[in-house]
């Protein structure tokens, strides 16, 4: 007898709980109503966000908001890119502004398939700030020098990139020359131009090595370090690099070639702002 009514609990516990959870997921799949009033699209698609709260349900809809596609709340260490487009939607006289967005996982990746529209407020600008969790960031997503120094200072992927800042200890690092020199241009190295900097300083003995595509993919983090060390204290002794106070550098390193495209160059310059 006591076995039936054990059984017979657990059923209506089991029932239970499919029966909210299928209510829960109609609640956020159900929401029709919504008309699109205005479809706009911006110049700038190189954008980041992360979410305002990661800890709140957060749904990611299909383009017209008939189809709940993800609750970004299971995936805390991504960040978002705003595609530059947004709608504004009508739904019971209201009307709401939301983002075309996108995954960027982790690691790095943007070809995430979860992609879809969310309303803006739900995220806010900038990488996802668990940066012990992320590796091979897009630099171009880095907003301010403490971002990006932090998202160096804590990646996993970045352990090159704070050994080679330590070479240069009073120089300051810069995610705007980071920008504008696009690490280290190869074809560049005879005449080093960056727009916005003058007295540039590209150490072309050593670029080389920061870039897995073209220089021995398998060797070690603390290899390349090794070579670089040597190659610079063979041309610009530590004296002179302590020396650099009134230099900026802009760095970045991907310890995974699979963010690589053509016409990237890993690497780092020196330069003064004009």
């Amino acid at each position: 007898m006591f076995s039936l009514k054990k059984s017979q609990m657990f059923a209506l516990i089991i029932s239970s709980l499919i029966v909210g959870y299928t209510t829960t997921m109609i609640n956020a799949k159900a929401d029709s109503g919504y008309t699109v009033v205005k479809r706009m699209t911006g110049n700038n698609a190189n954008v980041a966000y992360h979410l305002a709260n990661n800890s709140k349900n957060t749904y990611l809809w299909n383009g017209i908001h008939t189809k709940a596609k993800a609750n970004l709340r299971k995936y805390k260490n991504y960040s978002w890119r705003y595609y530059g487009k947004s709608l504004i939607l009508s739904h019971n006289s209201k009307k709401s502004l939301y983002y075309y967005i996108q995954g960027i996982t982790p690691n790095g990746n943007e070809a995430s398939k979860i992609r879809g529209i969310v309303w803006h407020s739900y995220l806010t600008p900038g990488i996802n700030p668990n940066y012990k969790q992320l590796n091979n960031i897009y630099y171009r997503y880095f907003n301010t020098d403490s971002e990006y120094l932090h998202y160096v200072q804590k990646s996993p992927s970045q352990k090159l990139t704070r050994e080679v800042l330590k070479l240069f200890p009073n120089t300051h690092l810069s995610i705007q020359l980071t920008k504008a020199a696009d690490g280290a241009s190869p074809w560049a190295w005879a005449s080093p131009r960056v727009d916005g900097y003058k007295n540039i300083l590209e150490f072309p003995t050593v670029q080389k090595y920061f870039n897995k595509r073209f220089y021995k993919p398998n060797i070690s983090d603390n290899t390349r370090f090794k070579l670089i060390k040597a190659g610079l204290d063979k041309s610009y002794s530590q004296t002179k690099r302590n020396a650099l106070t009134q230099y900026q550098i802009g760095i970045y390193y991907y310890n995974n070639p699979h963010r690589l495209i053509d016409d990237e160059a890993p690497g780092f310059t020196i330069a003064i702002p004009e």
